[in-house]
């Protein structure tokens, strides 16, 4: 029997995972489906796509027999559509992040766990081989100082995006916890967190402009810096680490389309090489190792602990700045 897949918002990021889906579907054999509530928007994507068919209603995605929902919604909803998949016997991808609160994060862990099914948080920076390259070599600069990760654009998006309610927040919970996730990966457990909020240009009721400062266990610093009231700020590295040894950066001028990060730069006791990475799609690569672990009943490849790790760490950077003001409090 063919492996079945309902993409749950088939417009905007939705026709991203469409379009690894469609590159994924000969090679495993998969049925597609799509799903909006707009009927019109439903046939597009039906056509657009070539889906095997397509729904309208949400309650008929959960009485069809399709294996695995793909979740592409709003933050305000991911806990209620993630807990009514799995109850209903799918599997769940969900795009991050996980939820607006950690309560709300741990429902939908639990009832994975209860119900035995897979579930998963899209985090496509997780599957960047840039960053697990770049944690690898972090060794040859011995103590580590300072890690530092930005992403500086402008963005200025519609719809629910611009609802503090609806997001749990702001920039830093939609786009920023990319990068939150990146940060992590390469500094490790912190102990503390401070923040400044700010708003800038963006429209958004949340905050369009963070910046947080880290410290992490081993003594290193870690700096985010997140905006979407930066124009033309996307041209300096999205990540430095320093040692006492040199640094390592990433080269945003070798950055393919459907990859975060670029190559690596580094620098050891005067030293200088660059590191070439395998250039990968990260979307398609966490979609494909995600239905490979539903058709070998593995491990997911990035646990959804992590995805709620990632999570703590833009609540704690909230409580810091004092951002969250309509209900959401970190737990």
């Amino acid at each position: 029997m063919p492996l079945k897949i309902a993409v749950v918002g088939c417009r905007g990021f939705g026709q991203v995972h469409l379009n690894a889906l469609s590159k994924l579907r000969d090679k495993y054999g998969l049925e597609v489906y799509v799903f909006s509530r707009t009927e019109e928007y439903a046939r597009d994507c039906y056509r657009k796509y070539s889906a095997n068919g397509y729904f309208t209603r949400y309650s008929d995605v959960l009485r069809s027999d399709v294996d695995i929902v793909d979740l592409v919604v709003s933050h305000d909803a991911h806990m209620p559509m993630s807990i009514a998949a799995l109850e209903a016997g799918k599997h769940v991808m969900l795009e991050k992040p996980i939820a607006r609160t950690v309560e709300e994060a741990m429902n939908v862990i639990n009832v994975a766990k209860s119900n035995g099914k897979k579930f998963m948080v899209l985090e496509n920076h997780y599957f960047d081989p840039s960053v697990w390259k770049a944690r690898e070599l972090m060794r040859q600069l011995g103590r580590v100082s300072m890690i530092i990760v930005r992403k500086l654009q402008y963005n200025s998006p519609g719809g629910w995006r611009r609802i503090r309610e609806l997001m749990g927040g702001g920039a830093l919970i939609d786009g920023g916890i990319h990068y939150v996730d990146t940060l992590l990966n390469l500094g490790g457990d912190y102990t503390e967190v401070k923040s400044v909020c700010a708003h800038g240009f963006a429209g958004l009721e949340g905050e369009d402009i963070s910046a947080s400062i880290f410290r992490f266990r081993s003594g290193a610093v870690g700096v985010l810096l997140y905006s979407w009231s930066s124009p033309g700020g996307d041209r300096a590295p999205a990540f430095e680490i320093y040692g006492e040894h040199g640094f390592i950066t990433e080269d945003p001028g070798s950055r393919v389309p459907g990859k975060p990060y670029g190559d690596l730069l580094m620098s050891i006791d005067g030293k200088q090489d660059e590191v070439v990475i395998e250039k990968v799609n990260t979307v398609e690569r966490e979609i494909e190792l995600f239905i490979q672990s539903v058709l070998n009943n593995t491990d997911v490849p990035m646990p959804p602990e992590i995805a709620l790790r990632d999570l703590k760490a833009v609540l704690d950077a909230y409580k810091s700045c004092g951002e969250l003001s309509m209900g959401f409090q970190p737990v």
